[in-house]
């Protein structure tokens, strides 16, 4: 049992660091129409997605790795009556056409794959001055080789990079232009909904999906400190 099959199992939306609230805000500084096509890697339950179409009626597209999330994905569409559907891609190995997408959005993705890999495919899917909106899992100085082991073993991150070491991979990657912004949690207002995380349970759940669940609530307030997140815009 890893942590992204207890995500998918509890079919837990708006997991990533800020939520649906820290996504709005940033889609808000884009220029997205109804021509925008976006891509939505790591879709989880397609709660971002969800959004998108609603707000703006522009050409979604989400996929996740995970079939469960696919599944319930599609079932919230479904029960929104929306036009979207969910299919299962892997971020290293997209099967999409060179340059196909506007925009592409990564909420806590990218740290659980191989960066040089998964970077390099979004920027070959991407167009030319396309755009990615990233929200990802960095590591703050005070973090010890320990703890970092730690961390990774247990979310099963391929990496933890700072936030120059992120910076670099983007550049690598092919990104003309990389901006960032380091921040360690989002101030929440008041009871905002946006804030909050929705779940949708499967029929089934082991018993140690909440053991799973116990250590996950143990290692963030832990760790707290030590881990923070970036907000990437990088344009192709």
């Amino acid at each position: 049992m890893k942590y992204m099959d207890m995500l998918a199992l509890l079919g837990v939306g708006g997991a990533h660091p800020g939520g649906l609230h820290l996504t709005k805000r940033l889609l808000e500084k884009e220029e997205i129409t109804s021509e925008t096509s976006i891509l939505d890697i790591g879709c989880g339950t397609g709660q971002t997605s969800a959004y998108l179409y609603c707000r703006y009626g522009c050409e979604i597209t989400a996929c996740d790795i995970n079939a469960t999330m696919v599944q319930k994905a599609n079932k919230r569409f479904k029960q929104l009556k929306l036009p979207c559907k969910a299919i299962i891609e892997d971020i290293e190995d997209l099967s999409f056409d060179d340059e196909s997408f506007d925009i592409i959005l990564l909420e806590s993705v990218a740290a659980f794959t191989n960066l040089s890999s998964s970077l390099r495919e979004c920027k070959r899917v991407l167009k030319k001055g396309g755009i990615i909106l990233a929200i990802e899992t960095v590591k703050e100085p005070q973090m010890t080789e320990e703890d970092e082991r730690l961390v990774s073993e247990f979310y099963h991150f391929q990496s933890i990079p700072n936030e120059m070491e992120w910076v670099e991979y983007w550049k690598k990657a092919g990104f003309s232009t990389v901006v960032s912004r380091h921040e360690h949690k989002i101030e929440e207002e008041g009871e905002n909904i946006d804030f909050g995380t929705d779940f949708d349970l499967s029929d089934e759940i082991p018993s140690n999906v909440y053991d799973l669940l116990d250590d996950h609530e143990r290692l963030t307030k832990k760790y707290q400190n030590l881990l923070g997140f970036c907000i990437f815009r990088c344009i192709s």
